[in-house]
Protein backbone atom coordinates (compact mmCIF):
# COMPACT_ATOMS: atom_id res chain seq x y z
CA UNK A 1 0.00 0.00 0.00
CA UNK A 2 1.33 3.52 -0.76
CA UNK A 3 2.39 5.63 2.32
CA UNK A 4 -0.06 8.41 0.82
CA UNK A 5 -2.75 5.70 1.63
CA UNK A 6 -2.15 6.04 5.32
CA UNK A 7 -4.66 9.51 5.09
CA UNK A 8 -7.30 7.50 4.39
CA UNK A 9 -6.88 3.78 5.89
CA UNK A 10 -5.90 2.15 9.03
CA UNK A 11 -3.00 -0.12 8.23
CA UNK A 12 -2.79 -3.35 9.59
CA UNK A 13 -0.54 -3.76 12.41
CA UNK A 14 1.91 -7.19 13.22
CA UNK A 15 2.46 -8.47 16.92
CA UNK A 16 2.79 -6.23 20.15
CA UNK A 17 6.58 -6.59 22.19
CA UNK A 18 6.98 -7.45 25.47
CA UNK A 19 5.66 -5.03 28.26
CA UNK A 20 7.75 -4.58 31.05
CA UNK A 21 6.05 -2.37 33.26
CA UNK A 22 2.28 -1.01 32.74
CA UNK A 23 1.17 2.25 34.51
CA UNK A 24 -2.49 3.60 34.31
CA UNK A 25 -3.25 7.27 33.70
CA UNK A 26 -4.46 9.08 36.54
CA UNK A 27 -8.73 10.30 35.84
CA UNK A 28 -9.37 13.53 35.23
CA UNK A 29 -12.28 15.44 33.80
CA UNK A 30 -12.41 15.41 30.02
CA UNK A 31 -12.30 19.44 28.91
CA UNK A 32 -11.85 21.22 26.07
CA UNK A 33 -8.46 23.43 25.95
CA UNK A 34 -7.99 26.87 25.05
CA UNK A 35 -7.28 27.85 21.79
CA UNK A 36 -5.04 30.54 21.20
CA UNK A 37 -5.13 30.97 17.40
CA UNK A 38 -6.84 29.17 14.87
CA UNK A 39 -4.95 29.35 11.41
CA UNK A 40 -6.85 28.50 7.90
CA UNK A 41 -4.31 26.20 6.13
CA UNK A 42 -4.34 24.01 3.08
CA UNK A 43 -6.29 21.07 2.44
CA UNK A 44 -5.31 17.94 4.60
CA UNK A 45 -2.95 19.52 6.94
CA UNK A 46 -0.46 16.84 8.61
CA UNK A 47 3.27 17.76 9.24
CA UNK A 48 4.39 20.45 11.21
CA UNK A 49 8.01 21.84 12.41
CA UNK A 50 9.16 24.84 14.35
CA UNK A 51 12.40 26.81 12.77
CA UNK A 52 13.67 30.32 11.44
CA UNK A 53 10.57 32.00 13.79
CA UNK A 54 8.13 30.40 12.45
CA UNK A 55 5.41 27.59 12.08
CA UNK A 56 5.57 25.51 9.51
CA UNK A 57 2.37 22.72 7.88
CA UNK A 58 2.74 20.64 5.78
CA UNK A 59 -0.92 19.98 3.71
CA UNK A 60 -1.14 16.82 1.94
CA UNK A 61 -4.33 18.42 -0.07
CA UNK A 62 -4.39 14.73 -2.03
CA UNK A 63 -8.12 15.26 -2.11
CA UNK A 64 -8.35 18.36 -3.92
CA UNK A 65 -4.65 19.22 -5.48
CA UNK A 66 -2.24 16.96 -7.57
CA UNK A 67 0.72 19.04 -5.56
CA UNK A 68 0.39 19.95 -1.95
CA UNK A 69 1.39 22.78 0.32
CA UNK A 70 3.71 24.32 3.00
CA UNK A 71 1.87 26.92 5.28
CA UNK A 72 4.16 29.29 6.79
CA UNK A 73 2.91 31.53 10.10
CA UNK A 74 4.00 33.71 12.38
CA UNK A 75 3.65 32.01 15.95
CA UNK A 76 3.17 35.47 18.04
CA UNK A 77 0.23 36.52 15.56
CA UNK A 78 -1.42 33.51 13.83
CA UNK A 79 -0.86 35.34 10.32
CA UNK A 80 0.17 32.94 7.45
CA UNK A 81 3.20 34.70 6.02
CA UNK A 82 4.02 32.42 3.14
CA UNK A 83 1.78 29.27 0.99
CA UNK A 84 4.29 27.45 -0.78
CA UNK A 85 3.97 24.70 -3.55
CA UNK A 86 5.80 21.64 -2.90
CA UNK A 87 5.63 17.53 -4.27
CA UNK A 88 2.38 15.61 -4.32
CA UNK A 89 1.07 14.35 -1.25
CA UNK A 90 3.36 15.81 1.19
CA UNK A 91 3.18 14.42 4.73
CA UNK A 92 6.28 15.50 7.36
CA UNK A 93 9.00 18.24 7.17
CA UNK A 94 11.98 19.17 9.40
CA UNK A 95 14.63 21.79 9.51
CA UNK A 96 18.22 21.45 8.22
CA UNK A 97 21.19 22.98 6.91
CA UNK A 98 19.49 26.48 6.80
CA UNK A 99 16.13 24.61 4.51
CA UNK A 100 12.68 22.90 5.26
CA UNK A 101 12.99 19.83 4.23
CA UNK A 102 9.45 17.73 3.03
CA UNK A 103 8.82 14.59 2.42
CA UNK A 104 6.29 14.16 -1.27
CA UNK A 105 5.00 10.83 -0.39
CA UNK A 106 3.27 10.68 -4.15
CA UNK A 107 5.96 11.33 -6.56
CA UNK A 108 8.68 9.75 -4.43
CA UNK A 109 10.82 13.28 -3.65
CA UNK A 110 12.22 15.82 -0.89
CA UNK A 111 11.66 19.36 -1.20
CA UNK A 112 14.03 22.02 -0.16
CA UNK A 113 13.03 25.31 0.68
CA UNK A 114 14.89 28.63 1.55
CA UNK A 115 13.08 30.01 4.03
CA UNK A 116 14.94 33.36 2.98
CA UNK A 117 12.31 33.62 -0.25
CA UNK A 118 9.68 30.73 0.48
CA UNK A 119 10.37 28.80 -2.44
CA UNK A 120 11.53 25.21 -2.93
CA UNK A 121 15.13 26.15 -4.30
CA UNK A 122 15.70 22.08 -5.06
CA UNK A 123 13.92 19.08 -5.23
CA UNK A 124 15.18 15.59 -4.82
CA UNK A 125 14.54 12.34 -6.21
CA UNK A 126 14.61 9.69 -3.47
CA UNK A 127 12.54 6.21 -2.65
CA UNK A 128 9.25 4.97 -2.87
CA UNK A 129 6.62 6.86 -0.39
CA UNK A 130 9.32 8.53 1.48
CA UNK A 131 7.64 10.32 5.24
CA UNK A 132 9.55 10.58 8.20
CA UNK A 133 12.34 13.02 7.94
CA UNK A 134 15.60 13.08 10.28
CA UNK A 135 18.63 15.61 10.60
CA UNK A 136 21.72 14.80 11.98
CA UNK A 137 24.53 17.18 10.66
CA UNK A 138 25.08 17.67 6.56
CA UNK A 139 22.49 14.73 6.43
CA UNK A 140 19.10 14.66 6.33
CA UNK A 141 17.47 10.58 6.70
CA UNK A 142 14.04 9.97 4.82
CA UNK A 143 12.13 7.41 5.79
CA UNK A 144 10.77 4.81 2.52
CA UNK A 145 7.58 3.11 4.00
CA UNK A 146 7.44 1.63 0.26
CA UNK A 147 10.94 0.94 0.33
CA UNK A 148 11.16 -0.56 4.34
CA UNK A 149 14.13 1.70 3.88
CA UNK A 150 15.89 4.45 5.06
CA UNK A 151 17.64 6.85 2.51
CA UNK A 152 20.49 9.16 3.28
CA UNK A 153 20.50 12.50 1.61
CA UNK A 154 23.56 14.53 1.36
CA UNK A 155 22.08 18.67 1.75
CA UNK A 156 25.37 19.79 -0.17
CA UNK A 157 25.57 17.80 -3.05
CA UNK A 158 21.37 17.31 -2.68
CA UNK A 159 21.15 14.26 -3.99
CA UNK A 160 20.43 10.49 -1.73
CA UNK A 161 23.53 9.28 -1.63
CA UNK A 162 22.65 5.49 0.20
CA UNK A 163 20.09 3.45 1.45
CA UNK A 164 19.59 1.27 4.73
CA UNK A 165 17.18 -1.33 5.27
CA UNK A 166 15.40 -1.34 8.29
CA UNK A 167 11.50 -3.46 9.30
CA UNK A 168 8.16 -3.74 8.06
CA UNK A 169 6.72 -0.44 7.19
CA UNK A 170 8.83 2.20 8.34
CA UNK A 171 7.27 5.52 9.23
CA UNK A 172 9.38 8.22 11.23
CA UNK A 173 13.07 8.88 12.12
CA UNK A 174 14.67 10.55 15.03
CA UNK A 175 17.90 11.81 15.75
CA UNK A 176 18.70 11.85 19.54
CA UNK A 177 21.64 9.82 21.82
CA UNK A 178 23.82 9.15 18.57
CA UNK A 179 21.64 7.45 16.76
CA UNK A 180 18.72 7.52 14.17
CA UNK A 181 15.55 5.82 15.54
CA UNK A 182 12.87 4.30 12.75
CA UNK A 183 9.55 3.14 13.68
CA UNK A 184 8.22 0.44 11.67
CA UNK A 185 4.85 0.62 11.95
CA UNK A 186 3.36 -3.05 10.37
CA UNK A 187 6.72 -5.05 12.02
CA UNK A 188 6.09 -3.22 15.56
CA UNK A 189 9.91 -2.68 15.99
CA UNK A 190 12.56 0.16 16.49
CA UNK A 191 15.38 0.36 14.07
CA UNK A 192 18.27 1.95 15.68
CA UNK A 193 20.91 3.07 13.20
CA UNK A 194 24.36 4.15 13.30
CA UNK A 195 24.59 7.31 11.52
CA UNK A 196 28.58 7.19 11.36
CA UNK A 197 28.01 3.26 9.36
CA UNK A 198 24.71 3.63 8.58
CA UNK A 199 23.96 0.03 9.71
CA UNK A 200 21.24 -1.03 11.55
CA UNK A 201 22.89 -2.28 15.12
CA UNK A 202 19.61 -3.28 17.10
CA UNK A 203 16.16 -3.93 16.30
CA UNK A 204 13.58 -3.36 19.07
CA UNK A 205 10.45 -5.48 19.74
CA UNK A 206 7.63 -2.61 20.59
CA UNK A 207 3.83 -2.05 21.02
CA UNK A 208 2.67 -2.34 17.62
CA UNK A 209 1.71 0.25 15.38
CA UNK A 210 4.52 2.18 16.77
CA UNK A 211 4.46 5.55 15.14
CA UNK A 212 6.18 9.29 16.70
CA UNK A 213 9.10 9.24 18.78
CA UNK A 214 10.26 11.70 21.34
CA UNK A 215 14.01 12.24 23.49
CA UNK A 216 13.42 13.16 27.38
CA UNK A 217 14.88 12.43 30.83
CA UNK A 218 17.14 10.03 29.14
CA UNK A 219 14.57 7.77 27.18
CA UNK A 220 13.19 7.06 24.26
CA UNK A 221 9.46 7.68 24.13
CA UNK A 222 7.31 5.60 21.25
CA UNK A 223 3.44 6.06 20.65
CA UNK A 224 2.13 3.49 19.64
CA UNK A 225 -1.37 3.66 17.97
CA UNK A 226 -2.62 0.27 17.56
CA UNK A 227 -1.46 -0.78 21.18
CA UNK A 228 -2.68 1.62 22.36
CA UNK A 229 0.23 2.95 24.29
CA UNK A 230 3.08 5.19 24.56
CA UNK A 231 6.74 3.21 26.08
CA UNK A 232 9.93 4.31 26.76
CA UNK A 233 13.27 2.71 25.64
CA UNK A 234 16.24 2.99 27.98
CA UNK A 235 19.01 3.53 24.82
CA UNK A 236 21.63 1.87 26.81
CA UNK A 237 20.19 -1.45 26.92
CA UNK A 238 17.53 -0.82 24.00
CA UNK A 239 15.28 -2.81 25.95
CA UNK A 240 11.82 -1.37 27.05
CA UNK A 241 11.33 0.56 30.16
CA UNK A 242 8.16 1.08 30.93
CA UNK A 243 4.23 1.22 28.99
CA UNK A 244 2.23 3.99 29.48
CA UNK A 245 -1.59 4.19 28.87
CA UNK A 246 -2.34 7.67 27.38
CA UNK A 247 -5.83 7.35 25.71
CA UNK A 248 -7.07 6.09 22.62
CA UNK A 249 -4.59 5.80 19.37
CA UNK A 250 -2.02 7.94 20.60
CA UNK A 251 0.31 9.41 18.20
CA UNK A 252 2.07 13.07 18.36
CA UNK A 253 4.55 13.71 21.15
CA UNK A 254 6.15 16.38 21.97
CA UNK A 255 7.99 17.94 25.11
CA UNK A 256 6.52 20.87 26.92
CA UNK A 257 6.60 22.04 30.58
CA UNK A 258 8.33 19.27 32.01
CA UNK A 259 5.67 16.68 30.66
CA UNK A 260 5.36 14.36 27.84
CA UNK A 261 2.55 15.73 25.67
CA UNK A 262 0.58 12.56 23.05
CA UNK A 263 -1.77 13.79 20.81
CA UNK A 264 -4.38 11.05 20.16
CA UNK A 265 -5.80 10.33 16.58
CA UNK A 266 -9.23 10.54 18.02
CA UNK A 267 -10.51 14.35 18.76
CA UNK A 268 -7.61 15.05 18.84
CA UNK A 269 -7.11 14.78 22.62
CA UNK A 270 -4.51 15.28 24.85
CA UNK A 271 -3.24 13.09 27.28
CA UNK A 272 -0.04 14.47 29.49
CA UNK A 273 3.01 11.80 30.61
CA UNK A 274 5.27 12.63 33.70
CA UNK A 275 8.74 11.43 32.46
CA UNK A 276 9.94 10.62 35.93
CA UNK A 277 7.51 8.07 36.85
CA UNK A 278 5.52 7.21 34.10
CA UNK A 279 1.81 8.82 35.27
CA UNK A 280 -0.47 9.85 32.81
CA UNK A 281 -3.07 12.94 32.86
CA UNK A 282 -6.56 13.49 30.24
CA UNK A 283 -8.06 13.89 28.51
CA UNK A 284 -8.37 16.96 27.48
CA UNK A 285 -10.39 17.86 23.65
CA UNK A 286 -8.83 20.18 21.38
CA UNK A 287 -11.11 19.63 18.42
CA UNK A 288 -14.06 17.02 17.44
CA UNK A 289 -12.78 15.64 14.00
CA UNK A 290 -13.90 12.02 15.80
CA UNK A 291 -11.39 9.48 14.68
CA UNK A 292 -9.40 10.10 11.73
CA UNK A 293 -6.67 7.95 9.73
CA UNK A 294 -4.14 10.34 9.57
CA UNK A 295 -1.20 11.04 11.93
CA UNK A 296 -2.04 13.62 14.78
CA UNK A 297 1.22 15.17 15.23
CA UNK A 298 1.83 17.85 18.04
CA UNK A 299 4.11 20.55 18.07
CA UNK A 300 5.89 22.49 21.23
CA UNK A 301 7.05 25.91 20.50
CA UNK A 302 8.44 26.48 23.93
CA UNK A 303 5.43 27.84 25.33
CA UNK A 304 2.31 26.74 23.38
CA UNK A 305 0.94 23.37 21.52
CA UNK A 306 0.01 23.46 18.02
CA UNK A 307 -1.96 20.68 16.53
CA UNK A 308 -2.97 20.29 12.62
CA UNK A 309 -6.51 19.22 12.30
CA UNK A 310 -6.21 17.35 9.35
CA UNK A 311 -10.19 17.08 8.35
CA UNK A 312 -10.87 20.65 9.31
CA UNK A 313 -8.06 22.37 7.18
CA UNK A 314 -6.89 24.60 10.29
CA UNK A 315 -3.63 24.20 12.49
CA UNK A 316 -4.53 25.52 16.34
CA UNK A 317 -2.17 26.94 18.85
CA UNK A 318 -3.44 25.58 22.50
CA UNK A 319 -1.96 26.73 25.99
CA UNK A 320 -0.89 23.36 27.81
CA UNK A 321 -4.01 21.89 29.25
CA UNK A 322 -4.15 21.90 33.58
CA UNK A 323 -1.78 24.79 33.90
Amino acid sequence: MPGWASLVALFACGASGTTTSAISPTPTRSTHVQVLHRVRTGAGPIGITSAFGSVWVVNSEFRVHDRGSVTRIDPTTGRVLATITVGSVPLETTSAAGSIWVSNSGDGTVSRIDPSIDRVVATIDVCAAPEGLAPTGATVWVVCEDDDAVGRIDTSRERMVSTTDVGITPRFALAAFDAVWVSNYVGSTISRIDPATGKVVSTIETASGPQLMLASGGRLWVSATDEPAVRSIDPTSDQVATTVDAGITPDGVAELDGGIWVASETGPDLHRIEPGTGDAAGPWTVADQGSISANQLVLADGATLWLPLFDEGDVVQVTPPGT
